[in-house]
Parts: structure tokens; C-alpha cells; sequence
């Protein structure tokens, strides 16, 4: 059997900050997996695991930074060869030469806790690079188990990945890059995510920037997290990491209207997502998830209304634009085998927004702009859809719109 490349370290202690006042584009890492998370570039040393390693509790979402660094070379941060991350660094890309291997910046350790001092990985369902779905039996089903997971490119539009189990593995929708040569292999999955394109108040800077050139001078760490296409779009998205099995959703549809208008089919462990541009962008909406593929199904779960604001990158703009929200229906019985059933008393909400310019969760929207009671209602005490991440706190209200059906197409 062949071994993995040498020097990958896997945390199990970590901070609750590793951006700080560092310049990086960052994605929000969200745990719905049910206990303790860790995720680390795998090239940090373990002695740097306090400080370099993202510790994140159930229930909460992190800002994970994407720091790079010439030709994937050594990591000592502030060195002359730090490069400003950027959009373009998405996706875990791997080098190697003689059997060293160097790993991107979007290339990730993830450890979770099982408890007993065991820890979960990222695996993929099935043996193939897309998952087996369907599976009715963790105990007795194919994980193919990763040696990374991967901040893909698909996060560019809502700049989340979630951390979820299946079975005894930390899920990954498909398996990445992968590669084998002189009896070493390794294999990167991909972390569940959502799907759109990306928009910001800013333009992103390109990719291998030196973070000393005057074009990383020229850029604001919190733009640096918000940037993208400056078209003046939202988006919303649903997440189904409830059950394996393709799931419609719908949302609310603009405001005097009561006709709700369509997402799309959500496979299991990933998003859809639908956008509004204009004023419609600030109206108030509510996401449903139907109980099966079709849009003509019955709803299963519907979110709590929310709004949202003119504030951070909507700033100065119609609230909602550059805004990116997602609700991510998930069943919380994380220990399950059958991952195509979850019971009503286990079906739960929880609520993202990219980072805005900080990092945007919470169980419930109550706090910052929810009416209606969302079905099922949440058994948790709400949390604000808000978090600090570098000593400044982004309030702000999240909002889910619908898409825009005039202009299809076009974001």
C-alpha cells in the first residue's frame, strides 16, 4: 500500500484566531459536525499547532485565512516572500519534486473530535471522485478517506464551507486533486459548499502579489475579505446537509408578492443558490426547503424571515448588495447510520452570510431581523448572526432573497 507524503501535521489544539491583524482573503469555516474541529495547512510543524491552527466549537463558524507564499515555500509569516491571498487562491493545488510535496494555501488538515481520543477526517462516500449517494448505512458503505480536504473555488460566492459528519468522517462532497508516484499517494476531498459566482464592493487583487508591493498596500484587510465583481447583485443560498437526497428549495418572493420563487434541486452535502439585483435586493424574504426533488413537493422546513442591511459591504448602498446568505438545513444527529432519514425533532436551521467583513452566523435570525416562526421552530436559544474576528464587530442583519428571474443569466 502506498504512503502518504511525509511532514503533513493534523491538529488537535489550536487557537480561536489565526488571522489577527494579518492582510489575507479568508473563508468562514462553519462546525455542523457535532463536537470540536481543528483545520491547519498541513505543512505547519505540531509545535505550531497553538497558534497556526484554527480551533472551532460545535455550533460555530471562523474566519479560516488563506495565507500564501512563493512557490508554496516556507510559511514564516511577514518573510519577503508572502504573497497577498486573493479569489484565485481557492482550491488546494499540489506540487512535488524528488517526494516533497508542497501544498496551497486552500489545502487543509481537518481533524474533529470523536471522543476517546479518536478523530474524524475528510472522506468521501463510494471509491470514484464523485460520492455514492443514497447511503442507508454508514456501518456498512465505501469511505474513501482523504489525506487533505480542499477550500475549493466553488466557495467564491458565499465564502463558507461546512464541517459535517458522515459516519465516522468529516464529509466531503467529491474527491479533488489526487495523485500517486514512487509509493506515495494522497488524495484532497472537497468540503461541502455552495455554488454562484462572486461579487464584492471591490475589485480582488490578481494571484502572487507580494504583500510587500504597493498593490497589497493599496487594499484594506477588510476589502481584501469582501472583494469581488463589483456588479451589484445578492445572493442567497440553501444548503442541504440533511438528507442524502436531492431536495428543492424555494424563497419568498419579493415584497407584495406571495408567490414563492424557485432555488433549485440542493444535493446532499452542498448548495444552490439565487440572486436579486436593484431594490429587491433589500426585501425581506424566508428560504424553504421542500420534502423532495421536485418543486411541486410539500415544505419540510422554512426559515425565519430575515432582512437585510446597509451595512459593511452594502454600505452607502441598497441593503443586501455584495451580500451573500445562505441557510443551512442540517439534522443533528450527527452519530446517524442512515443518512437518507433524519426525524423531525433532529431537523435544525442555522444561518450564514459571507464575511462581511467579519464573521456571520447564528442558530436563529431573530436577533437581527427574524418575524415569522420558522418550522420546525429552532430548540436552541438564538444566537446573533454576528462574531468578532479581529476586535471589530460587524452587527448586521442577514437577509435571503430570490432569484432573479428577469435577468437570467447574467450573475
Amino acid at each position: 500500500m502506498a504512503a502518504e507524503p511525509s511532514d503533513i501535521t493534523r491538529c488537535t489544539s489550536g487557537a480561536a484566531d489565526i488571522l489577527g491583524a494579518r492582510k489575507a482573503f479568508t473563508v468562514q469555516v462553519c462546525n455542523l459536525f457535532g463536537a470540536k474541529c481543528w483545520m491547519n495547512h498541513p505543512a505547519i510543524t505540531s509545535g505550531a499547532c497553538g497558534t497556526e491552527a484554527l480551533e472551532i466549537d460545535p455550533l460555530t463558524c471562523k474566519l479560516y485565512p488563506i495565507f500564501e507564499f512563493a512557490d508554496n515555500g516556507a510559511r514564516v509569516a511577514g518573510s519577503a516572500t508572502e504573497e497577498m491571498s486573493t479569489l484565485g487562491d481557492l482550491g488546494c493545488t499540489v506540487s512535488s519534486s524528488n517526494g516533497v510535496y508542497k501544498w496551497s494555501g486552500a489545502c487543509v488538515s481537518v481533524q474533529c473530535d470523536l471522543g476517546s481520543g479518536s478523530y474524524a477526517g475528510p472522506a468521501t462516500t463510494g471509491s470514484s471522485s464523485s460520492r455514492t449517494t443514497g447511503i442507508a448505512d454508514t456501518s456498512s458503505s465505501t469511505f474513501q478517506s482523504h489525506t487533505l480536504a480542499s477550500i475549493s473555488s466553488d466557495a467564491d460566492q458565499i465564502k463558507n464551507v461546512f464541517l459535517y459528519r458522515t459516519g465516522g468522517h468529516v464529509a466531503t462532497y467529491s474527491r479533488g486533486a489526487s495523485g500517486s508516484s514512487n509509493s506515495i499517494s494522497y488524495s484532497v476531498g472537497e468540503l461541502p459548499t455552495s455554488d454562484g459566482n462572486n461579487y464584492g464592493p471591490v475589485v480582488c487583487p490578481n494571484s502572487n502579489i507580494l504583500l510587500t508591493s504597493s498593490t497589497a498596500a493599496g487594499i484594506t484587510a477588510e476589502n481584501l475579505r469582501m472583494c469581488g465583481s463589483t456588479g451589484k447583485w445578492v445572493y442567497y443560498n440553501a444548503i442541504n446537509l440533511l438528507k442524502d437526497t436531492s431536495l428543492y428549495a424555494t424563497y419568498s418572493g419579493d415584497s407584495g408578492s406571495t408567490a414563492d420563487i424557485n432555488i433549485g434541486a440542493v444535493p446532499f452535502l452542498a448548495g444552490k443558490s439565487a440572486y436579486r439585483s436593484g431594490t429587491a435586493m433589500g426585501d425581506p424574504r424566508a428560504v424553504k426547503l421542500l420534502s423532495d426533488a421536485a418543486s411541486s413537493s410539500a415544505v419540510l422546513m422554512t426559515s425565519e424571515t430575515i432582512t437585510p442591511q446597509a451595512d459593511g459591504a452594502a454600505t452607502g448602498e441598497t441593503a443586501g448588495t455584495w451580500r451573500n446568505y445562505g441557510v443551512v438545513f442540517y439534522c443533528d444527529d450527527f452519530a446517524r447510520t442512515d443518512l437518507t432519514a433524519c426525524t423531525a425533532a433532529n431537523q435544525k436551521m442555522f444561518y450564514v452570510g459571507d464575511p462581511n467583513p467579519n464573521a456571520t452566523f447564528g442558530t436563529s435570525a431573530g436577533p437581527v431581523g427574524g418575524a415569522a416562526t420558522p418550522t420546525p421552530a429552532p430548540s436552541a436559544t438564538p444566537t446573533p448572526l454576528r462574531a468578532k474576528t479581529d476586535g471589530a464587530c460587524g452587527n448586521f442583519r442577514i437577509g435571503l432573497v430570490a432569484a432573479f428571474a428577469a435577468v437570467l443569466g447574467m450573475a
